[in-house]
């Protein structure tokens, strides 16, 4: 939009300077962000006529696809600076369906003084060369020259003005020096300084310059749980502010290249707001960036209109700040109250303290209750902490919400939702693969890819997923701990551990990787490695988790009075922190595992305790009903699955996994093996995944056994005992051994048959004696050994 002639445009009380990007009303300027101003601009030069909107977003934003909203937004803040009200548009007119116009008498001044024409111009030439390069310099010489030569009297003076520009130009272009930033670098947001007196600016301006900057796909942002880990390193307490020179020592230990550090001051009835970016190494100042407003509620609005210059000054190149410069009060909230709250959860979770943030982002919701990213945290601490059907009505707000957020936030929230609450594996996975491609220094869209592939059981992608994010943030716990997970789904344990060590000795594991390292540990009866995990969770939030693994375990080894013991002392724990739908999951985890081992009036009690506890929970319902059929309750397995099968959102894991399972489960028990072949087909991509956990396999092997294929049957169960990391601590282990053991004596093969049966009463060595099926297994064996 650059102008051949410089002039200015007046209309109304205002001033708009098309070469210095200024307007002003009177002698004061107005602060417009650069596309409002551009968008303004665009009208005021088209102002006989109605400017459609396909046509202003092409001219706004020519090189990348954005919605509607962003022009309506860019709109709304233009009509607040000139003054408009809702009642009365005076300035720019909306044409509904269709565009804008702009309605104010326009007039064009053009600059008498022709030296400060030529001044001008001189800048306006600079600046091209700035931005442009070496290509642009020849025009801009070439622009000069034209323009001096005409005037005849001003050769000397104009003479001079040319020789010094050329100077200039040459040392600018000898000099060039490469950006401060390299692609996928690292930056350190330090702590803002707030001298203003006013609480509600700590945490929160931090917050938004860090949503702002990881918004950008040039550079990587420092996580704040790594910060406080190289805090410890240094032997500083891991709550101590981060301002210079502490700063400056956490980001070269840490490999970051730059700090940026903020301020806010008060100055009479102005607040200042100072962002400076500093070298690592040198502490020498890269770029400094300051800004004032009168008004408190106006703070988040200009610390976004610095954060542009200060990604140029980095290096990131304008096509890509067009592509991702969401205004920031749309990537974070316009509430620096709820923005405070936001922060404060956000620095409990970068603490450990996941639980006790959950109060915080409560608050930021309540304060806005349109903050989508407080909405999808409380989601993925809820989700952990096993309150499923809690997580996804917070993941619907945030998802109903997302555009409100940053376009980096908006994959995150988007691929979260595609994943728990509509739980649409391939939606999941395109998300993802599009978010590691817009943002491919971010381990972020990785490590969803990783967790979605265990989800549904292609292994191996997994692990080449999960081996990238490594590679790409070796210092977070995140990627150890989904890599971990891959290896361990695969059965290749001492990858899985060797990863597990790794997180340990960097000071980077969590939880998780104490899951695996136990269920690791007891896969290949590695007690002191059983008893280290027992003595890591003890006390700890996820010791409720941990304790209904334990169960699982008893159980799967056939020590039904302890895993019983065990499952009541994970249920009370989970109870004991208000996690009611956690609990549940443990009651409905139990029944299902007491119905297949044959203890069916158990089975049917839990079962039936968990359907009134949590009526409207449809997921758990479903669970429930999977029980109810197992056990043999088939007529009222039919009527719950008739009714839960009408509601929405059920997702890949119900309707292709459990449902199918419930299905099949009638069907084994009205001695129906082929219909429960058939029932059980669209389960077939996700026998290896979380969903079916080995169950899909273990049933379909029971049918073959009723059609007496003992060859067909040998195959399901063997797909289980060669994949342990499928069921390294479930019952569907040592019932699968057994399986086999059926399967080879319907085939005739006794001498196999034998082998697996006698490893079967290995594994149950120590089981309760009045099991059935060991019962059954013993006079099975005895039969085969004396024929």
């Amino acid at each position: 939009m650059a102008l051949e002639k410089n002039h200015f445009y007046r209309f109304g009380s205002f001033r708009l300077d098309p070469a210095k990007r200024l307007l002003k009303r009177g002698q004061k300027s107005v602060s417009l962000m650069p596309k409002a101003f551009d968008t303004l601009l665009v009208l005021v030069e088209n102002r006989n006529r109605l400017v459609g909107k396909e046509e202003l977003m092409k001219t706004l934003w020519p090189d990348s696809f954005v919605e509607e909203a962003n022009l309506a937004q860019n709109v709304a803040v233009l009509r607040k600076a000139l003054g408009d009200s809702p009642e009365e548009h005076r300035y720019i007119l909306t044409v509904p369906g269709h565009g804008y116009r702009f309605a104010a008498k326009v007039s064009e001044e053009i600059e008498d003084d022709e030296a400060d024409l030529v001044i001008e111009r001189h800048s306006r030439s600079r600046v091209l060369v700035e931005e442009s390069g070496v290509r642009s310099g020849h025009a801009g010489i070439l622009a000069i020259f034209s323009s001096v030569l005409k005037r005849r009297w001003n050769w000397i003076l104009g003479g001079a003005a040319i020789v010094a520009f050329i100077l200039a130009v040459v040392l600018r272009l000898t000099s060039h020096r490469p950006p401060p930033l390299g692609e996928s670098d690292l930056v350190l947001v330090s702590d803002f300084v707030n001298t203003t007196g006013e609480p509600i600016f700590d945490g929160s301006l931090k917050q938004a310059l860090k949503v702002k900057l990881s918004e950008s796909p040039y550079f990587r942002v420092e996580d704040d749980s790594r910060v406080r880990q190289t805090l410890v390193m240094m032997g500083r307490s891991k709550d101590e502010r981060v301002v210079w020179p502490v700063a400056r020592e956490v980001c070269e230990r840490s490999g970051a290249k730059v700090v940026i550090a903020g301020s806010i001051l008060r100055l009479g009835n102005d607040y200042s707001i100072n962002v400076d970016a500093r070298n690592c190494l040198t502490g020498a100042s890269l770029t400094h960036q300051e800004i004032d407003t009168e008004q408190q509620d106006q703070v988040l609005n200009r610390l976004g209109q610095i954060i542009q210059p200060l990604r140029r000054k980095l290096g990131e190149s304008m096509s890509s700040m067009q592509k991702f410069d969401t205004p920031i009060d749309q990537s974070t909230t316009k509430s620096l109250a709820a923005l405070k709250a936001f922060a404060s959860g956000e620095e409990k979770r970068a603490q450990g303290r996941e639980s006790e943030s959950l109060p915080d982002y409560k608050l930021a919701t309540e304060l806005d209750p349109d903050f989508a990213m407080a909405y999808a945290r409380l989601a993925a601490i809820s989700r952990n902490l096993g309150q499923v059907d809690v997580a996804d009505a917070y993941l619907r707000k945030a998802f109903e919400r997302r555009e409100h957020i940053s376009e980096k936030e908006k994959f995150y929230v988007q691929a979260r939702y595609y994943e728990d609450t509509a739980r649409e594996p391939v939606n999941e996975i395109e998300t993802c693969k599009l978010w590691s491609e817009v943002y491919p220094h971010d381990f972020n869209p990785l490590n969803c890819l990783v967790n979605e592939y265990i989800e549904i059981g292609q292994l191996e992608k997994a692990i080449e997923a999960g081996q990238q994010a490594l590679r790409i943030n070796p210092d977070h716990a995140l990627p150890y701990a989904s890599l971990a997970r891959a290896y361990e789904r695969a059965s290749h344990f001492p990858e899985a551990k060797a990863i597990c060590g790794k997180a340990i000795a960097e000071k980077v594991d969590s939880f998780w990787i104490h899951l695996v390292l136990y269920r690791i540990a007891f896969a290949e009866g590695d007690d002191r490695a059983i008893q280290q995990a027992l003595e890591w969770f003890r006390g700890k939030p996820q010791e409720s988790n941990f304790t209904y693994y334990q169960a699982k375990a008893a159980l799967s080894v056939g020590e039904v009075r302890r895993s019983r013991e065990l499952f009541e002392r994970a249920r009370l724990l989970a109870e004991g922190r208000g996690l009611k739908e956690q609990a549940i999951a443990f009651l409905n985890g139990q029944a299902q595992f007491e119905a297949d081992v044959g203890n069916t009036r158990e089975a049917r009690t839990l079962a039936e305790l968990a359907l009134r506890t949590m009526p409207n929970s449809v997921r758990h319902e479903a669970f429930a009903t999977l029980t109810l059929a197992r056990s043999g309750d088939v007529h009222r397995a039919e009527i719950l699955i008739n009714k839960v099968a009408q509601q929405p959102l059920l997702g890949t894991g119900v309707n292709d996994v459990v449902f199918p399972c419930i299905r099949a489960a009638i069907d084994l028990d009205r001695k129906r093996p082929a219909k429960a072949i058939e029932a059980l087909q669209p389960s077939a991509p996700y026998d290896l995944g979380t969903d079916s956990g080995g169950v899909t396999l273990y049933y379909r092997g029971l049918a073959y056994l009723q059609l007496h294929s003992g060859k067909d049957a040998a195959t399901q169960f063997q797909r289980i005992t060669n994949n342990r990391g499928v069921v390294t601590i479930d019952i569907y282990w040592p019932l699968a051994h057994l399986g086999l053991a059926r399967a080879y004596a319907t085939g005739g093969d006794t001498d196999k048959a034998r082998a697996m049966y006698r490893e079967f009463l290995t594994l149950w060595r120590n089981a309760d004696p009045n099991l059935r099926p060991l019962k059954e297994a013993k006079a099975e064996y005895s039969k085969l050994s004396t024929q």
